[in-house]
Formats: structure tokens, C-alpha cells, sequence
């Protein structure tokens, strides 16, 4: 029992608030679209008085402009297409305009405060996507409803799956962050008849759900001071990349050190070649799927297919210098002697090594006798005059593939470690 009469007491205080009946908004409506003959072909006008009107008046009304006033609420960034460059989202605007011909007197319709229109059934600014990717069509939907007021304010909130075109700039892959446009015009007609500004509130994110692939960094929104009724909504989206930095750039960096490596096995081991052919393979794989992620243009360069490039480049020499020292290893000194170039390369590897110090005679050689000390000095004078650098008698050909390797392990590690640097470095600073 008391249940029942709580809610009795609720529907009398609900029914206390409304005020107004179906049969108060079913004369209204009457009255504007029967009565009044309410055409939604014809542009409403702000400079006239916002009271209902009769038709016999209409033909006297001197059409001058409508104002809308968009802010937008994005929902959520469905896809980002680096590929065709299109941007996906969900969202809707919130538009509001004054219509003269909208416009009653409340108290004659039992206090009625609000109508509830189908947005087809009204004059509403022709505001459409400009920068659409696919169609061309208007905002909303026939089943949307629009609010109109006793003053004839009408607000609209048209909602939308978005999707609009955006310039990517791929540069800094996979660190990378796009602004991208969302513009919004009234087609057919121009600032001074539908004049669109941007409200107080630009791109709202209250009802925002994130992205997997996309951090929404900054909104921003401004107005088109030309001649065209046009406002321009951005979003920056900064790109999430821990996926491609454990996918992507681990290996490849991993690849690279292992390109480096290749100079550590020796040429005997008859493995040496496929070796560095098989880590040139795995790059050119990586490169494969770097290009199939980004979008096939030519106006700007990504840094990592400039990193992998390099590393390619890289390993095409290494395989290069891989083939000559097997060439080389064949070599005898008797039938080839080796030439000033090698000669040079292993004098300078041995300078590297600091091979003029080991020789030095150790502390520990103080315990041995004069006399024996006295001879092994005259033997290691005797070795040194025959073992004189730049002579060539004193190497054979293994010793060249013993210094290329040398020279080369660290020219390779030196060029992957400022290249790793300097690209990765630029790129994650943006």
C-alpha cells in the first residue's frame, strides 16, 4: 500500500513538472506546420521577432542569416589507415541555431517548453564533411531528432562515423604523431548567410574511449575567416610504439649486431659467407614489412627504412669483404705475394693492437740468467730484423684475412653504433 502510494505521489510530481499533455504538443504542432505552413525549404532569418508567425506575414520576410554554433564530442578513434591516409572516427555535434518560424508562445499551449522534431522536417544548415574519403553526405540521420525551444532555438546533435582524409607524415615511424583535419561546411551557402563559429567548448573527450594503436595527444579548432561558413576541428595522435619496438626494432637491432659478428668467424670454418648472406636475408625481410606498414608516397622519407637501408648496405659490403678473404685464402705467397695495399692494412691492425707493446720484455723476465737472458735478447734481434713490417716476405695470407677481419669488426661496430644513435635518437625526440 504505501508502495502504491509512493508511486502515485512520483507520477503526480512528474506529471506536476511536464505541465503540458500530448494533445498541448499535438496543437502545437498543428499550429507551426499546418497552420503556419512551415516550409523547411525556406533559410530562417535572426533579425526577425521570435514569435510565432502567420503565413499571410511570410511573404513580407527578408531572409539574411542563421547561425550554428558546432562543438563536437569525439567518441572514439576507430582506425588510422597509414596506407590510403584516411582517419576513422565516431562522434557527434552539437549544433545550435535560432529559427524564427519555430518560435511560440508558451503559455498558449499549457506551458509547453520544448518540441521534439525530426531533423528531415526543418530548415538545418546543409553542414557536411568536407574532407570526406569516400561520400559526400550530410550529417545525421532521418530517425535523429532535433530540440527546438519557444524561442525557436534549435539544438542538434548529429552523430557520425567520420571518415576523413589526413596527410601522414611518416618520418618519424614508428615515434611518429599526425595532425589530422576534421572540416565541417555548410555547402551551399556562404559566411554571410550561415555564418558557422566554433563554440566555447572546440572537441569535447568526456564520452572518449582510447585507442589500442593511438594516444590522443591535443585537440584544437578554428574558424574559416574567408567567405566559406567552414570550421576545422584537429586532433594530434601520438602513435603507441612499445609494439613495434618489441616486434620491430629489437630484432633489427639484434640483426645488426649480428652483421657485426661476422668478422668473428674465421674464414675456415666454411661458414662464413652464408652466414652474412643469411643476416643480409633477414634485413631485407624487416625492410619488407617496415614498407608495408607505411604509405606508398614519396614526399617524406621514414627514418627507420633509412636505418634499415644503411644496415642493408652495410651487409652487402660485408658479404662483399667475405667473398675477397675467401678469394684470398687460397692464396699462396710463393705464386701471389701480397701487395702494399694488404701490407698496409696489416700494419696498420697491428699498430691498433698495440703489438709493439706486447712485445716489451715482461718483469718476470728479471729471474732468468744473464747468460740466457743475453741469448734470448740476441735471438728476438735476430727475428726482428727478419720479421720487419712492410716486408714482404715476413706474412702470408692469412695474416691479411686475420687484419681485415680486425679493421673491419670495429669500422662496422663504429658505423652501427652512430647510425643506431643518431636515427633512433632523432626519431623518439621527434
Amino acid at each position: 500500500m504505501i508502495g502504491l502510494l509512493i508511486c502515485l505521489m512520483y507520477c503526480g510530481c512528474v506529471r506536476g513538472v511536464a505541465g503540458y499533455t500530448g494533445n498541448d504538443v499535438d496543437a502545437l504542432m498543428t499550429q507551426l506546420f499546418t497552420t503556419n505552413g512551415y516550409n523547411n525549404k525556406v533559410r530562417s532569418s535572426m533579425d526577425l521577432p521570435r514569435v510565432a508567425m502567420s503565413s499571410a506575414n511570410k511573404s513580407n520576410i527578408k531572409t539574411i542569416s542563421s547561425i550554428s554554433n558546432p562543438d563536437s564530442t569525439l567518441l572514439s578513434v576507430i582506425e588510422f589507415d597509414e596506407q590510403d591516409e584516411v582517419l576513422k572516427t565516431a562522434g557527434y555535434l552539437y549544433i545550435q541555431w535560432q529559427d524564427q518560424y519555430l518560435s511560440w508562445i508558451p503559455s498558449s499551449y499549457n506551458n509547453t517548453d520544448k518540441l521534439f522534431v525530426p531533423q528531415d522536417d526543418i530548415w538545418k544548415p546543409d553542414v557536411s564533411l568536407r574532407n570526406t574519403f569516400k561520400t559526400f553526405t550530410g550529417l545525421g540521420s532521418s530517425y535523429l531528432n532535433v530540440i527546438v525551444t519557444p524561442e525557436g532555438y534549435v539544438t542538434w546533435y548529429p552523430f557520425q562515423i567520420l571518415e576523413s582524409t589526413c596527410a601522414v607524415d611518416i618520418t618519424y615511424f614508428p615515434f611518429d604523431k599526425q595532425l589530422c583535419d576534421i572540416k565541417f561546411t555548410a555547402w551551399s551557402y556562404q559566411k554571410t548567410e550561415v555564418d558557422l563559429n566554433a563554440g566555447s567548448n572546440g572537441v569535447t573527450l568526456d564520452e572518449f574511449s582510447p585507442n589500442a594503436q593511438w594516444k590522443l595527444t591535443d585537440t584544437k579548432y578554428e574558424e574559416i575567416n574567408t567567405g566559406e561558413a567552414a570550421v576545422i576541428f584537429q586532433i594530434e595522435l601520438t602513435r603507441k610504439s612499445s609494439f613495434y619496438v618489441i616486434n620491430v626494432i629489437m630484432p633489427v637491432i639484434l640483426l645488426s649486431v649480428l652483421n657485426i659478428c661476422t668478422f668473428l668467424l674465421p674464414v675456415a670454418s666454411g661458414e662464413k659467407a652464408g652466414y652474412s648472406i643469411t643476416v643480409f636475408l633477414s634485413l631485407a625481410v624487416f625492410l619488407t614489412i617496415i614498407a608495408s606498414e607505411l604509405p606508398k608516397n614519396s614526399d617524406v622519407v621514414s627514418l627507420m627504412s633509412v636505418y634499415l637501408t644503411l644496415m642493408a648496405l652495410l651487409s652487402t659490403f660485408i658479404v662483399v669483404v667475405c667473398l675477397i678473404q675467401i678469394r684470398l685464402s687460397v692464396r699462396s705467397t710463393s705464386d701471389t705475394p701480397i701487395n702494399r695495399v694488404f701490407l698496409f692494412l696489416i700494419k696498420l691492425s697491428m699498430i691498433m693492437r698495440c703489438q709493439k707493446c706486447s712485445e716489451k720484455i715482461s718483469p718476470s723476465s728479471k729471474s732468468i740468467p744473464v747468460t740466457e737472458r743475453d741469448t734470448e735478447k740476441q735471438n728476438k734481434s735476430n727475428n726482428e730484423k727478419e720479421n720487419v713490417i712492410g716486408s714482404d716476405d715476413s706474412y702470408n695470407w692469412t695474416d691479411v684475412i686475420d687484419a681485415i677481419d680486425y679493421l673491419f669488426f670495429w669500422l662496422s661496430l663504429l658505423f652501427t653504433f652512430l647510425c643506431t644513435t643518431i636515427i633512433f635518437g632523432i626519431s623518439v625526440n621527434n
